[in-house]
């Protein structure tokens, strides 16, 4: 079962590595990097691509919730986590400080840029893809990735199969009776061990096992231009990582927080978050189908 999507991104035309290898650097460097400047970063990078990648409907609809819970982190860090030097409010014996207040919202934001990466990654390396990276490594995980993908759909839809042949032999399991979802299930397991068997039996006939080292077929060849991206990914990403490192280093909430100043070293973060937006807007332009 295929992953069918709407709109084309700049990464359809590269090697499933490159994509890979670009949304794990991102989404490593943003879960490590709080520091409201690479939050910042990250979110932004991430909205725009969600923007482009996934269409603006299902990215508000998915800060429908998203951003509740920033400002549910924003304003109940202040009341777990009273720590601080600039008094806001006092609320009893509770004092809530303008620090807790900014690490809370920082965190949320954090939080909300990590799950759009997560959303744009799976926009793009669809399940065939990732079924692609891991024919030759894992092939057995592979396997079970993909029939699993296929077997449960088919399962649930075999279940209402099953339940609607039960709800019409009234005679056999009447309304209300507590033994009809116990036929179900037992019918479920029936059908799926002997469909299991005969899988099996398949797999053994096509010569699953018969060799150490099995060839697949790998639709995306591994050319040198995925190789110059995939190399310049890892450098910008290196250099990136490095420079985060560096100002979430020089940076902490409590007890005061530092000034925020303009920096160079934000730069390399910035290209890396705005880099596939970037890519897309231009083959977009190139082709003439500008959204």
């Amino acid at each position: 079962m295929l992953t069918m999507r709407d709109t084309h991104t700049a990464f359809d035309t590269c090697h499933p590595a490159v994509p890979a290898t670009y949304f794990a650097a991102t989404i490593l460097i943003a879960i490590f990097a709080m520091q409201p400047v690479c939050v910042g970063i990250s979110l932004a990078g991430a909205l725009v691509f969600s923007l482009a990648a996934r269409g603006w409907r299902r990215t508000l609809g998915g800060l429908r919730w998203q951003l509740p819970m920033v400002a549910l982190v924003a304003v109940a860090n202040p009341l777990f986590s009273a720590s601080g030097s600039t008094l806001v409010a006092q609320l009893g014996p509770m004092a809530i400080y303008q620090e807790s207040i900014a690490y809370g919202a920082c965190a949320g934001a954090l939080l909300v840029a990590v799950v759009l990466w997560f959303e744009d990654a799976a926009c793009v390396l669809t399940q065939d893809r990732l079924l692609q990276l891991g024919a030759r490594v894992l092939p057995t995980v592979t396997l079970v990735t993909s029939m699993a993908a296929q077997l449960v759909p088919q399962l649930m839809q075999r279940s209402q199969t099953v339940r609607a042949a039960t709800l019409a032999t009234t005679a056999a399991a009447p309304e209300g009776s507590r033994d009809r979802g116990v036929r179900v299930a037992d019918q479920l397991m029936s059908w799926s061990m002997e469909d299991s068997i005969e899988r099996s039996d398949a797999m053994r006939a096509r010569g699953w096992g018969a060799t150490d080292r099995r060839s697949c077929y790998l639709p995306d060849s591994f050319r040198n231009s995925d190789a110059f991206a995939l190399a310049g990914i890892v450098l910008l990403a290196a250099v990136s990582a490095f420079l985060v490192y560096a100002a979430c280093s020089q940076w902490h909430f409590y007890p005061t927080m530092p000034r925020l100043v303009a920096w160079w070293g934000y730069a390399p973060h910035a290209v890396l978050a705005f880099l596939p937006t970037a890519l897309d807007l231009g083959q977009r332009l190139r082709w003439g189908r500008v959204a």
